[in-house]
């Protein structure tokens, strides 16, 4: 007589690994893993804050927002000021060319 046979135990599968509240880089002062992000729901307010030079950026949220979200929309915002500004007569030049 044989044995009877087992159910197969179900392998975990590994989660890939997400960046924690605390591990963003600021984009003021380039330190590592320094961005605290603070999600205000009753407020509806999004702040990142860095620990070691205190920049600090707030955005409106929505229920859905996580910080990874808030973070990248202060990316944004800081490469948009970054961005330089084209003079309004070279935009008029290029428009009567065409």
């Amino acid at each position: 007589m044989g044995k009877r046979k087992t159910a197969k135990k179900q392998q975990k599968k590994e989660r890939p690994k997400v960046m924690g509240a605390g591990q963003f880089d600021c984009p003021s002062c380039n330190h590592a893993g320094s961005i605290k992000v603070s999600i205000l729901k009753k407020e509806k307010v999004g702040k990142c804050t860095c620990t070691v030079c205190g920049t600090s950026y707030a955005t409106p949220i929505t229920s859905l927002s996580e910080p990874i979200d808030i973070y990248c929309e202060w990316i944004d915002e800081c490469e948009k000021a970054n961005r330089p500004v084209e003079p309004v007569q070279s935009q008029q030049r290029q428009d009567r060319r065409t």
